[in-house]
């Protein structure tokens, strides 16, 4: 991953509400997901971007992307973190207690497994993001790329 994308999730720590997010592993697990979200498609929009920017005209990078951020991907990457012991225990534990979540939406075109597994890698990047570990966070987005490079 680039420094850029680094130093965009350091900069966004440092605005505004940081302060008021204490203990986040005991906050909606939705809310950590809905941020997480967001970290994974501006990350998955950079990764093409700058694999592709002199191959695909936009709509074909909208597409790559869509297929990239859908739950049956999503849970394809976690699993290969996990399948992989690319998480330690309580990544693991977190990303397990996010994916139980209940939520009260579902997917058009997912099942339900693959969306909650989804859930849970959204809310483990949400939770590393809001608990400062930009580090850790940035490490995982490294091991993505490199899932994404083996498709």
């Amino acid at each position: 991953m680039e420094e850029n994308i680094k130093e965009l999730l350091e900069k966004l720590k440092k605005i505004g509400l940081d302060d008021k997010i204490e203990n986040t592993e005991n906050e909606n697990i939705l809310y950590l997901a809905y941020i997480g979200d967001a970290i994974y498609e501006v990350f998955t929009r950079d990764y093409l971007i700058k694999r592709h920017i002199k191959t695909l005209k936009m709509e074909e990078l909208h597409k790559k992307n869509v297929e990239l951020v859908c739950a049956k991907s999503e849970a394809r990457v976690i699993e290969k973190l996990i399948d992989d012991n690319l998480l330690n225990d309580d990544e693991i534990k977190f990303y397990k207690h996010a994916r139980n979540a209940h939520s009260n939406t579902k997917s058009k075109n997912s099942s339900i497994v693959d969306y909650r597994k989804a859930t849970g890698l959204e809310a483990l990047l949400g939770l590393l993001f809001y608990k400062s570990d930009i580090d850790r966070l940035v490490a995982i987005l490294n091991i993505i790329t490199q899932i994404f490079d083996e498709r």
